[in-house]
């Protein structure tokens, strides 16, 4: 009765649950600072489900959901509330709203209201505070394709430690890193010693990336959000904190803070008037080109290269469209990239293609203009080779038939005769015997599969032939030579089932193996057999053994293998 009244209790506070208030720790903020966000419900013993995820759009949430208890009673009457609560970052400068969400308690739902926080820029007087993050961009506007570069840096005048880093993403970017402190361990070397309106800061570069626009549009990219730990000297320590490996000597104060670096707007702009055999470039560029060998005889293969060095979106730029002589056989090889990333994202990009001539003379592999966007001028310049001249030799080694086997059309490299030739006459009378051997040896090999085949399978045959009429055996010869037919009985029993091809594996439980043979042999040999292995399994786990029916019990097996085999 009593625990019906509390239920009734807990009832009666649920649907009665219609107080629910939100609000925010601060209204004006600045992109460094973080807000609090808390929803409250009173009358309510349960905890309230709230997804919250759309906020992420403005926010990020560094902590939550926390959720807290409170009770009280006033004049003998309880009352309760429960509240949870999310620590959040700003991502974006501006007025950002947190909006209405559905709050679930049970099977109510109630509405919280939606806020306003006003969120600041950093301002110069906020870069002379302890410390603070920056981020520096190479440029606000660019083009599609072309490279641009963020640099995050940390700002201190007191002991730090990073705890946590959360590096943006760039969307509808690609993105090349250029520093990545992840393995890095940080010593006092890497710190640099700068001076901002007269204050003196330890400076450590955090991350490094040049970013590629893949289209048109302006974009706001992510913050980057840090969590440091910050520790106050002690008045009676005369050091300075970066006098020690990576400010390990700390006061007894110590306290958490978040820095957040601006977020960045870049506008990206189409290119215009592209040209025809454009493939992806946008930087500035050189071009060479080079051959492995510039006289050889026919036949004979050479490697040639082409190579876009330069500054700007390597990883973008697509293979050149190359006229080679007609003579020439052309197989495209590897595309090789070396970047250099010691300041902007450069290097090279190279092509690798195998030729084969078919056909002695002169020839000339023509300059190669590839276009591309320069990002220094804005406008389309080209990137030229030099022309490669070639001499092909008649190689003694092919004949008119050879040139003719590798035509033009060819895909595949071609054998290739070196050395003497030994010429067979065609009025030689060998001719004929080593066609019908030829033919012979080739009938042989062509049949050969289909006799491997039918011995293949007419060996599994016999195996399966030998081992379902040796299982009885095999089980009798085991029975006989075990000295404790309830320790391997089962195993035995288990073996023998394997080899008729009713069990399909050898591991397997008591209770499996009585399933399993209960519907595949007959009730009479179950119920006998079932009671073996009941004793078997029952003595094997006991501390006592009793040999003395073991001799009644092989002989009880036996018999019962035997009437099972007659049938399966």
């Amino acid at each position: 009765m009593v625990r019906i009244f509390l239920i009734f209790l807990s009832f009666i506070s649920l649907i009665s649950a219609k107080d629910i208030s939100s609000f925010v720790s601060a209204k004006n903020i600045s992109i460094t600072e973080s807000v609090i966000f808390t929803i409250k419900i009173s009358d309510v013993d349960k905890n309230p489900a709230v997804d919250i995820s759309k906020i992420e759009d403005s926010f990020s949430i560094i902590s939550g959901p926390n959720i807290g208890s409170e009770y009280r009673f006033i004049n003998g009457d309880r009352t309760s509330s429960r509240s949870i609560s999310w620590t959040l970052i700003p991502k974006k400068h501006g007025q950002l709203e947190i909006p209405s969400f559905k709050v679930n308690i049970g099977n109510k739902i109630l509405m919280t209201k939606s806020h306003t926080v006003q969120v600041s820029k950093q301002t110069a007087d906020q870069a002379t505070k302890d410390l603070f993050l920056e981020v520096k961009v190479s440029k606000n506007e660019a083009y599609v394709g072309e490279q641009i570069k963020l640099t995050y840096t940390f700002y201190t005048r007191v002991a730090s430690k990073v705890l946590s880093t959360e590096f943006p993403e760039y969307s509808d970017f690609w993105v090349e890193k250029l520093f990545d402190p992840v393995g890095i361990q940080f010593t006092p070397d890497n710190w640099t010693d700068v001076e901002i309106d007269g204050y003196n800061y330890k400076s450590l570069k955090i991350y490094e990336v040049a970013i590629f626009p893949l289209q048109e549009g302006i974009f706001d990219l992510q913050s980057m959000i840090m969590k440091i730990e910050t520790k106050n000297k002690d008045s009676s320590f005369n050091r300075l904190f970066w006098d020690d490996p990576f400010f390990d000597t700390f006061s007894q104060r110590s306290r958490a803070k978040l820095l957040v670096s601006d977020t960045v707007s870049i506008e990206v702009f189409p290119l215009q008037n592209i040209p025809k055999n454009f493939t992806g470039a946008v930087g500035n560029f050189s071009l060479n080109t080079s051959l492995s060998n510039s006289n050889i005889d026919e036949g004979t293969p050479l490697e040639f290269k082409v190579s876009l060095v330069g500054e700007g979106n390597l990883s973008n730029i697509g293979r050149p469209k190359i006229e080679f002589p007609d003579e020439f056989d052309v197989f495209e090889g590897e595309t090789n990239v070396e970047k250099n990333i010691t300041d902007d994202y450069s290097g090279s990009i190279t092509w690798n293609y195998n030729l084969i001539p078919r056909k002695d003379g002169s020839y000339n592999i023509d300059s190669i203009e590839i276009p591309f966007f320069n990002s220094t001028t804005k406008s389309w310049s080209k990137a030229f080779s030099n022309d490669i001249s070639l001499k092909i030799n008649k190689s003694a080694v092919f004949d008119s038939s050879d040139k003719d086997i590798l035509n033009s059309k060819s895909n595949v490299i071609k054998y290739i005769r070196v050395g003497d030739q030994k010429w067979i006459s065609s009025s030689s009378s060998n001719i004929q015997s080593s066609i019908f051997y030829i033919l012979f040896v080739a009938l042989v090999l062509f049949t050969l599969p289909y006799f491997t085949s039918s011995f293949v399978k007419l060996k599994s045959y016999m195996n399966e032939y030998i081992k379902l009429n040796t299982a009885l055996n095999n089980a009798i010869h085991s029975i006989e030579e075990t000295n404790s037919v309830h320790e391997n009985g089962m195993k035995i029993i288990i073996k023998y089932f394997f080899q008729k091809n009713i069990l399909i594996n050898v591991n397997i439980d008591l209770l499996s193996l009585k399933n399993i043979l209960k519907d595949k042999i007959k009730i009479e040999d179950f119920d006998a057999l079932s009671k073996h292995l009941s004793e078997f399994q029952k003595k094997s786990y006991s501390q006592f053994k009793d040999h003395k029916d073991d001799k009644k019990i092989k002989k009880s097996l036996k018999n019962i293998l035997k009437r099972i085999d007659a049938y399966v």
